[in-house]
């Protein structure tokens, strides 16, 4: 399917939905290998699943030539059949008239994550994967994903994709991990020496990749605020909170909350098993419409069963610290 996406397909879009059909998947095939799956329930979702491949095929490519289409989906196409739409007679006035939500409709959640080389490995598949899971079958927010984001990506991702929600997922530090160093000048001239070194306060701020892919890229806690101004100020994009699943990332989380956004962020560093407990429970408090900060405290609570304290996440509204 990957392979159709790239050479007929949307595969920014389609890669998501393949994404999220993944996870359900394999959820569905676990929970069954557990006990814990009557077969009925297990029957019932993995058809569900079949007729989504199916409706991507049907719905979300042009002209696929018939040899690119694998056997195995050309049975899948004869196997899931359409249901044929109800009689106009058969609807009460209430279901006549219900709006169903489309994809463009709802609300987004975008999740970026960057790990580059020489920090320490996370597993942010598995956590863009929960994610997923817990929004499958959400009818006001989908998932849309960036990752190995540069800062001229996480900015234009933002813009692009107006989210209700920007989840980072990666490292945050307390300064520039970076040593200090002469930065090239663009000017007539030779270079100066140690007048040319940028001498600069230390601030919280995540890493990301550079703009080459090869080497990471520190941005401040002020640059990330003022981006988060300029998306909700002046592009006037719909944001509501944005999370910092990142180490000591409250200076970060503070600042950018003063432009008028909730923000979660963490006090200190954080578990990688913990990190992803909590976009979990997060998540899940989301679609089951609790709220920002209800669904705050449930994932707290997920965090702290991974031996985390209470007070690791923090969340800011309007530059204070909500004590809940």
């Amino acid at each position: 399917m990957i392979d159709l996406v790239e050479k007929y397909g949307n595969s920014s879009d389609v890669e998501n939905t393949l994404y999220n059909i993944s996870a359900q998947f394999y959820s569905n095939e676990s929970t069954r290998r557990s006990g814990t799956l009557k077969a009925d329930d297990y029957n019932t979702t993995k058809n569900r699943l079949n007729g989504n491949l199916s409706d991507i095929l049907d719905d979300s490519f042009n002209e696929i030539a018939d040899s690119d289409i694998p056997q195995e989906y050309k049975d899948l196409l004869k196997a899931v059949a359409p249901e044929p739409p109800k009689e106009e007679d058969d609807q009460s006035p209430d279901e006549s008239r219900r709006e169903i939500p489309t994809s463009n409709s709802m609300d987004v959640v975008l999740f970026l994550s960057a790990n580059p080389s020489k920090t320490a490995l996370l597993k942010l598949k598995d956590e863009h994967s929960n994610i997923a899971t817990e929004l499958q079958d959400s009818d006001t927010l989908k998932v849309k994903s960036e990752e190995t984001v540069s800062f001229s990506e996480f900015s234009k991702a933002i813009y692009s994709h107006e989210p209700k929600i920007v989840h980072f997922s990666g490292h945050g530090d307390l300064e520039a991990p970076e040593v200090k160093e002469a930065y090239r000048v663009r000017g007539i001239g030779k270079p100066k020496g140690l007048e040319e070194v940028k001498e600069e306060e230390d601030e919280p701020g995540i890493i990301l990749f550079d703009e080459s892919k090869r080497n990471s890229h520190f941005v401040k806690a002020s640059v990330l605020k003022e981006l988060f101004s300029t998306a909700k100020v002046d592009m006037e994009i719909p944001l509501e909170a944005v999370i910092f699943n990142a180490c000591h990332s409250e200076g970060q989380a503070k600042a950018v909350s003063e432009v008028g956004i909730s923000v979660i962020g963490t006090s200190h560093s954080v578990g990688d098993p913990a990190a992803i407990a909590f976009s979990k429970g997060f998540y899940f408090g989301m679609a089951e419409g609790k709220g920002i900060e209800k669904s705050f405290k449930l994932a707290r609570v997920q965090a702290m069963a991974y031996g985390e304290p209470k007070n690791r996440f923090i969340l800011y509204v309007n530059g204070a610290k909500r004590e809940i």
